[in-house]
């Protein structure tokens, strides 16, 4: 599929530079970073390089208080 996108000078610059280091084109460059981010986010991983919550699912959702928990307890 063709498609158009305005990327910064500046940025296309970098990329530029990035893809030469790397021995490919900036197409390439641009379609590897494009599947990168598509798959991060099939598998929970946010684009700022985080990931989404819950991590784990649970047979019980819900939410537990430890506001009474003395977490001091871990630390000695």
């Amino acid at each position: 599929m063709r498609t158009t996108i305005n990327v910064p000078d500046s940025v296309y610059r970098r990329a530029e530079r990035a893809a030469k280091s790397r021995g490919v084109t900036v197409e390439e460059l641009i379609v590897a970073a494009f599947e990168s981010a598509v798959v991060a986010e099939a598998d929970g991983v946010s684009s700022a390089g985080g990931v989404k919550l819950p991590l784990l699912t649970s047979k019980r959702p819900g939410s537990l208080d430890l506001s009474k928990y003395d977490f001091d307890d871990l630390l000695a």
